[in-house]
């Protein structure tokens, strides 16, 4: 039986799009189960827009769409 890897996604984990020009640092605010139980991540921009959007976790966690902030890496400003 096939399982599926769940990714390693928590509440302020930051994210920033693969191949984005721009940089826009988003912020994971909550996890969620979407119906057929997908976990989902509601991302919360970081810059003053706040703009809100919501992903796949597993979309999140793949790097040829999305690249994860290391922990040690401060914000740009």
């Amino acid at each position: 039986m096939l399982k599926s890897k769940v990714p390693q996604i928590r509440p302020g984990d930051r994210f920033f799009k693969a191949g984005d020009p721009s940089g826009k640092l988003w912020e994971v605010v909550e996890l969620s189960n979407a119906v057929g139980g997908i976990l989902h991540a509601h991302l919360r921009s970081c810059d003053r827009h706040g703009v809100s959007i919501t992903i796949a976790a597993g979309v999140l966690a793949d790097p040829v769409f999305w690249r994860a902030m290391p922990k040690d890496r401060p914000p740009p400003a």
